[in-house]
């Protein structure tokens, strides 16, 4: 398999490593703002979000697009880069859902965005290191193969988890898709979310989770933002927060302390020796 060959190379094997990636950079000017804060260089932005381009300043960290197609909130919204009308809801925006997106889009209007996305990633001057999924909207089989030519194309690691068991969607849907994940050869990791944790367990999650943690690499994911004025604005703000508050606690640190820490550069840079 990629993955075993790829963290036997860097040295990997048998040992527990985390990446911790930040998701969401780029739609909030509080989500950046956790990011420069907490001081962990993984993450990836929303190249349509409005506080995007903020962070091109951390072009040499290790940033990747968080590949976008809906826009779930009534503020901030997102519009797609690209004129692809499937992509727009009647306002001209993302669709809201997932769902909605994936009765819509058609797979030639959606590879012109993504391909835009990365593109413009790459125009603000960020170094990009890997490619991402917001809301897992690539799940649908036939964007799900664009999720993994891109990745090739830009010789790019994507976020593929080893087991697609934990997303809600049909099993008949699923089976194709993990089946093309799989074939992919690309490195799989071990999924870890913090969103559906509740605010007032996260601290507690995150130690007792990666405590429990087996060898092996896990891609660890959170939604860190200040709670100022305008992250409250958001419905899920107090999950964000609560993110940003245990991320900076000292036991959490010292649990995320006894692992290897890689980064999707490290990541990146191996793909491309090994191919």
């Amino acid at each position: 398999m990629v993955s075993d060959t790829l963290w036997d190379t860097l040295g990997l094997n048998e040992k527990r490593v985390l990446i911790l990636h930040h998701d969401d950079l780029g739609l909030l000017q509080a989500q950046n703002a956790a990011y420069e804060a907490l001081g962990f260089p993984t993450g990836s932005v929303m190249i349509p979000g409005s506080w995007a381009p903020q962070l091109a300043k951390h072009a040499q960290a290790d940033l990747g697009v968080h590949l976008t197609l809906t826009s779930e909130w009534r503020a901030p919204r997102l519009r797609p880069l690209t004129s692809g009308a499937s992509l727009r809801d009647p306002s001209g925006y993302f669709w809201p859902t997932v769902e909605e997106a994936w009765l819509h889009v058609k797979t030639e209007e959606v590879e012109a965005e993504l391909r835009a996305q990365i593109h413009a990633a790459l125009t603000m001057g960020l170094d990009v290191t890997h490619i991402d999924t917001h809301m897992g909207a690539v799940l649908r089989p036939d964007l799900a193969e664009i999720y993994v030519k891109l990745a090739m194309e830009f010789r790019l690691p994507a976020f593929i988890p080893e087991s697609l068991e934990a997303i809600k969607i049909p099993k008949w849907l699923r089976q194709p898709i993990e089946g093309l994940l799989v074939r992919a050869p690309l490195p799989k990791v071990r999924w870890l979310d913090s969103y559906p944790v509740p605010p007032a367990q996260k601290r507690d999650w995150f130690i007792e989770t990666l405590r429990q943690a087996s060898p092996g690499v896990y891609h660890l994911i959170h939604h860190a933002a200040l709670p100022t004025p305008e992250a409250q604005s958001l419905p899920d703000w107090e999950i964000r927060r609560s993110d940003y508050e245990a991320l900076q606690d000292s036991t959490v640190r010292q649990v995320i302390g006894e692992f290897v820490l890689l980064t999707y550069r490290q990541v990146r840079d191996a793909l491309r020796r090994c191919s």
